[in-house]
C-alpha cells in the first residue's frame, strides 16, 4: 500500500489538499530529523503525552555489548551498520516509543528512546558512528544518520548484530525469493508500530519499529543530565507539530 493511500476520500479536492500538505510536512520533517544540533528540550518534547502522542514502553533491551546500534535490518552485517562511537555499560535498559496519531500520518512511531538513567535530560548531542567524534559531524563526507530503506528500524548492539545478520543470511539461503523484513518483521509492527522480536535460535530479544513516514536519513542523539552523565539514546522520526 502506498503511503498516500490514507488520503483517499470521496471529496477529491480535500484529498489533494491533504496530500500536498503531507508532502510538504514530510519534507520539513526529514530536514529536521537530519539536523546535527537540536535545542534543549526539543527531543524531550517528543516523549510528552498530548492529544496527538502517546508514550509506550516497548520492552527491555538486553545490551550485551557496549555500543548500541540503531539500524535498518537490511544493513546488518555490512559497513552501513555502524555502532555508536560512545560506549555504555552493558545491561538491561527500557525502550520507549512515542506513538503519533493524526489525520495526515495515521498511527506512526514519532520517536524511539533507550533509557540509561532516570535523571532529567537537559541536552542532546548527535550520536556519531564508531570511529567518528561529534566535532566531525560538520564534515560533508561524514554521514552520522540512520539510513532507512525497508521501513523498519531495529535496536541492537555490536554483539547482537552478529546473530541477527547470521539469521538473515540463513533465511535468504533457505527461502529463495522471500524477504524476511517485508514478509515477517513488517507484519509484526503493522498494528502497533513496534514489537520485541526474538532472533530465532537465540534468547536475544530485539526491539523493532516501523518507520511510517518512509525511507530517509534519521539522526540519533545522546541525552545528558546536568552532571553531563549519559541518560538516553533518542531517534526522532516525526515531529508532531508538523502534522495535522
Amino acid at each position: 500500500m502506498s503511503i498516500f493511500d490514507r488520503f483517499r476520500k470521496k471529496n477529491g479536492a480535500d484529498e489533494e489538499a491533504l496530500r500536498r500538505n503531507f508532502i510538504s510536512a514530510r519534507q520539513q520533517n526529514l530536514n529536521r530529523c537530519q539536523k546535527l544540533r537540536v535545542e534543549p528540550g526539543v527531543l524531550s518534547g517528543l516523549f510528552v503525552e498530548t492529544k496527538k502522542t502517546k508514550l509506550v514502553k516497548v520492552g527491555d533491551m538486553d545490551l550485551a555489548g557496549q555500543r548500541p546500534l540503531l539500524c535498518d535490518p537490511c544493513y546488518l552485517g555490512s559497513n552501513m551498520a555502524n555502532p555508536t562511537e560512545r560506549a555504555v555499560t552493558p545491561g538491561k535498559y527500557p525502550v520507549f516509543a512515542a506513538v503519533l496519531n493524526t489525520k495526515m500520518t495515521g498511527r506512526v512511531i514519532s520517536g524511539v528512546k533507550i533509557k540509561f538513567s532516570d535523571a532529567l535530560t537537559v541536552r542532546h548531542e548527535i550520536a556519531m558512528p564508531l570511529g567518528m567524534k561529534a566535532w566531525q559531524a560538520d564534515d560533508p563526507m561524514v554521514y552520522p544518520g540512520v539510513s532507512v530503506e525497508t521501513g523498519v528500524v531495529c535496536c541492537v548492539d555490536e554483539v547482537t548484530e552478529l546473530p541477527f545478520a547470521a539469521y538473515l543470511n540463513r533465511y535468504y539461503d533457505t527461502h529463495p525469493g522471500q524477504d524476511l523484513i517485508h514478509d515477517e518483521l513488517l507484519p509484526l509492527v503493522e498494528a502497533s508500530g513496534f514489537a520485541m522480536w526474538t532472533i530465532p535460535g537465540t534468547d536475544d530479544q530485539v526491539p523493532i519499529f516501523s518507520v511510517g513516514l518512509g525511507s530517509g536519513i534519521y539522526n540519533s542523539y545522546w541525552g545528558f543530565d546536568q552532571e553531563n552523565r549519559l541518560t538516553e539514546l533518542v531517534l526522532p522520526l516525526a515531529y508532531p507539530e508538523l502534522f495535522e
